[in-house]
């Protein structure tokens, strides 16, 4: 055991470890001060957390975060945030500082829920003539969910290639014995 961890790279030394570890990281004070304050009782949000909501949301218009009028399929998408995600944020976050290679397959699983969620949420901000965006203001709103899309998607084909060469390399290695 005590061999692996001496050959486990360090995180700086992988860049693209290094960015989802940031990513997971800040997403957790991101999720739990401003995504879930509509589950949260009123009296529990302080005013400096809601007047960060009401800017975002006044500002950029988004139609679907801190909206009036519930937009239930964007909730169901907080709901899992909330018991899939944010608890996967902090086994990411040590999987990844260790280097363990048990970590990737679920890292492609988060990459291809996170990515098949934000994308009607684009979708949406893109096409839906109901919401009455500017096209500037829908392609920032774009600018802002695209990273939550591009990088979980990354994440997928790069957990994926982990772990189909790490499964090559066993079954080689069996092969051998």
């Amino acid at each position: 055991m005590a061999e692996k961890q001496a050959n486990a790279k360090s995180l700086v030394s992988r860049p693209l470890d290094l960015i989802y570890f940031l990513y997971f990281a800040s997403h957790i004070p991101v999720t739990l001060a401003i995504d879930f304050q509509v589950f949260y009782p009123p009296q529990w949000v302080p005013q400096v957390l809601k007047d960060a909501l009401a800017f975002y949301t006044e500002t950029y218009k988004d139609p679907f975060m801190g909206s009036s009028t519930p937009v239930y399929w964007f909730l169901s998408f907080i709901v899992c945030e909330l018991f899939v995600q944010l608890p996967f944020f902090f086994m990411a976050c040590v999987g990844l500082i260790k280097d363990s290679k048990y970590i990737r397959l679920p890292l492609a699983i988060y990459g291809a829920h996170v990515a098949t969620t934000v994308l009607p949420t684009i979708a949406e901000v893109l096409l839906n003539e109901k919401l009455n965006l500017s096209t500037v203001e829908r392609h920032t709103l774009i600018g802002f969910y695209a990273p939550y899309f591009i990088l979980p998607l990354v994440m997928l084909v790069d957990s994926f290639v982990y772990v189909n060469r790490y499964m090559k390399v066993d079954n080689l290695a069996k092969k051998t014995q």
